[in-house]
């Protein structure tokens, strides 16, 4: 590898020699010291390499054994400036580019955060570029270590972090504090209370007095279990106390939902006709020099955009290219079982969407299919099992004139 790189830098030929005495060509090329490689040979030619210099000296070889001798090219460095030196404006490209790319290595491009579960990321990303760390900041002249430092002072969840530069980016990994453990003060009573309307379903009460069993119905706020416990000597109450009333409690809910599809819709269908837009994106920004004039049939297909990157490191620049087709309205029709299947799709989209909503459990459902003119209805009677129990302070009246 070293050697094919300084013959690229000296310069060197390629040549055809044909002949009868080939090889006492060789022969002589070698007493000269002439170095020659890559030999290759093809029917009556042999084609080798050798160094730009030698060339004279090759073609004498040429002429004393009656071979003939071409230089079929010349490559290498010296080549390259020769064909250069003709053309200022390839320099000038190629000087200008070099002298770009070493001005924009002298800024930060991006900023990344890695470690982070509680603290927002876009949160210490704001927080750097207030302490002089951001996209399109001189790299020159920023403290990273006192930039970390003021960064734990600002941030008490951060337990260790480390502000490093990479190339053109700045990468902040932080360790995070092992969170609090939450302590519930059990010295103070509260109740049980419905997060929810419902019919209880069951009632498992940790401390407290459950106020209501299976088949009652609650409406949100309405209390479950007590903080009141009474004192009892046998049979008889001698007095209460107040607890931190827990527990889980669930509830049967009902709710009505429904899934619509028509029979005759208008469905858009694109004709074929498009146009481009192209946009250049620097730092978050949107720049459109030439936007192409189209109606409001035009929607768009594609939406893609030609990033550039530096290694890891993406380049805030890019250019982005959007795509409008024409589109038109077509009248379809669908059959009643396609209808249905579709209704009866979004309903189930729906109640999927419930159960994830509310952490509940579907315990009953019944449909109704309904025509109304063009359109298909499938009702849903459902009915849903959901933990419904929230604790909330006691009445701290009654609390008082207990303990006084």
């Amino acid at each position: 590898m070293f050697l094919a790189l300084w013959n690229y830098i000296r310069g060197y030929v390629i040549i055809y020699v044909t002949g009868f005495s080939v090889e006492r060509f060789i022969n002589m090329a070698v007493n000269k010291g002439i170095f020659i490689w890559d030999v290759i040979q093809e029917k009556n030619m042999v084609i080798m390499k050798a160094s730009v210099k030698n060339a004279d000296d090759l073609k004498e070889c040429g002429i004393k054994t009656g071979c003939r001798f071409e230089i079929k090219g010349e490559y290498g460095l010296p080549v390259f400036i020769r064909h250069c030196s003709s053309k200022k404006a390839y320099i000038a490209g190629i000087l200008l580019f070099s002298v770009s790319m070493y001005i924009m290595s002298s800024f930060i491009w991006t900023v990344r955060v890695n470690g982070n579960e509680r603290l927002n990321a876009d949160d210490i990303i704001r927080s750097c570029a207030e302490k002089g760390i951001a996209p399109g900041k001189m790299k020159h002249g920023v403290d990273l270590y006192e930039v970390g430092e003021k960064l734990m002072m600002e941030y008490k969840d951060i337990a260790w972090i480390a502000v490093d530069m990479k190339g053109t980016g700045v990468v902040v990994n932080i360790v995070e504090t092992i969170p609090k453990t939450q302590y519930v003060d059990r010295e103070k009573p509260t109740d049980v209370v419905a997060n929810a309307d419902g019919v209880i379903v069951s009632v498992a009460a940790s401390s407290g007095t459950p106020m209501v069993k299976e088949g009652d119905e609650v409406k949100k706020g309405d209390l479950l279990i007590s903080s009141e416990v009474p004192l009892k000597d046998g049979e008889n109450k001698t007095g209460e106390m107040y607890v931190c009333a827990s527990g889980e409690v669930y509830a049967e809910k009902q709710y009505e939902l429904e899934g619509i599809s028509e029979l005759n819709y208008n469905e858009k269908v694109f004709t074929g006709k498009a146009k481009t837009d192209y946009s250049v994106n620097i730092f978050g920004h949107n720049f459109n020099f030439i936007t192409p004039s189209y109606e409001n049939d035009y929607e768009v297909i594609t939406d893609d955009r030609l990033k550039f990157d530096i290694g890891d490191y993406e380049i805030p620049f890019g250019i982005n290219k959007t795509v409008y087709g024409q589109v038109e309205k077509v009248k379809m029709k669908r059959t009643e079982d396609e209808a249905v299947k579709l209704a009866e799709k979004q309903l189930n989209d729906r109640i999927t969407a419930l159960t994830m909503e509310t952490g509940g459990e579907v315990s009953r459902l019944e449909t109704e299919t309904i025509t109304d003119g063009n359109r298909m209805i499938i009702k849903g009677h459902t009915s849903v099992i959901m933990r419904i129990d929230e604790q909330r302070e006691a009445e701290t009246s009654q609390y008082e004139e207990v303990t006084e």
